[in-house]
């Protein structure tokens, strides 16, 4: 077994102490996608993965180690082993590496399929993909934009979902667009609810904007992520924009 192997294992052992069969089952029923839970809180696998990076010296560990190690993770069958490789990225290496690099060795995640269900890919997104955004700017926004057009459906939701909070940034808009022009065409539900769940924020500061796309792609809607696009409308808004839908 490599040295890297042995470092995995030590934190996976860490964090399978917590487990706690109730809350696994609860996880396991709300999340599905046959993704497997040990039942442990992300803020224990975030309190034992900094403990653990600590205390194993993985900071002596050359960078290209370290980062083959985090991407390990995304391997293992447990959805906390892949939060912690998600963990790892975000809090010691995002800032390491060139996002060119990163996102490069990212797309073996998908073309592996190790990643296979909406929590997963939005931790991913949120805690990953956003920050490189905001760290990197313009040019790995357009990179990460770039995956609306993957065959792979969880790698093109995160085209739309690594841009929550940052869709006050009008610079992003044509970039979310495009995404979503991508995404509502396409037939699975969360391809669908990224575009509903991404115009959401945006209505917030570009309500026409949201108007408009919605009137021009009403018949790729679903009533899902039709609702969630115009939760922060006014009820006379709602009304117009569900007549639309009816109309169809």
């Amino acid at each position: 077994m490599s040295n890297l192997n042995v470092l995995k294992n030590k934190l996976k052992s860490r964090i399978d102490k917590y487990s706690d069969v109730k809350r696994k089952k609860w996880f396991e029923n709300y999340i599905k996608h046959n993704t497997k839970y040990r039942g442990v809180e992300i803020t224990t696998v975030r309190t034992e993965l900094k403990d653990w990076y600590k205390q194993e010296k993985i900071d002596e560990l050359a960078l290209d180690e370290q980062l083959n190690l985090a991407l390990s993770f995304f391997e293992e069958e447990y959805a906390e082993d892949k939060f912690s490789g998600i963990l790892f990225l975000q809090l010691y290496l995002c800032d390491k590496f060139d996002y060119r690099v990163l996102l490069a060795r990212f797309e073996s995640i998908f073309e592996n399929g190790l990643i296979y269900d909406w929590s997963v890919c939005d931790w991913f997104c949120t805690r990953v993909l956003r920050q490189m955004i905001k760290s990197n700017g313009d040019k790995c926004a357009e990179a990460i934009t770039e995956w609306n057009s993957a065959e792979n459906l969880w790698q093109a939701r995160c085209s739309l979902v690594s841009f929550t909070t940052l869709t006050k940034d009008n610079r992003y808009t044509t970039l979310l667009l495009e995404s979503c022009d991508k995404l509502i065409r396409r037939e699975e539900r969360f391809a669908k609810t990224a575009v509903g769940w991404i115009l959401r924020e945006l209505s917030k500061a570009q309500k026409q904007v949201v108007v408009d796309f919605i009137e021009e792609y009403r018949q790729h809607f679903s009533r899902e992520s039709h609702e969630n696009a115009i939760k922060y409308f006014e009820k006379v808004e709602k009304k117009k924009l569900r007549e639309l839908l009816k109309s169809l």
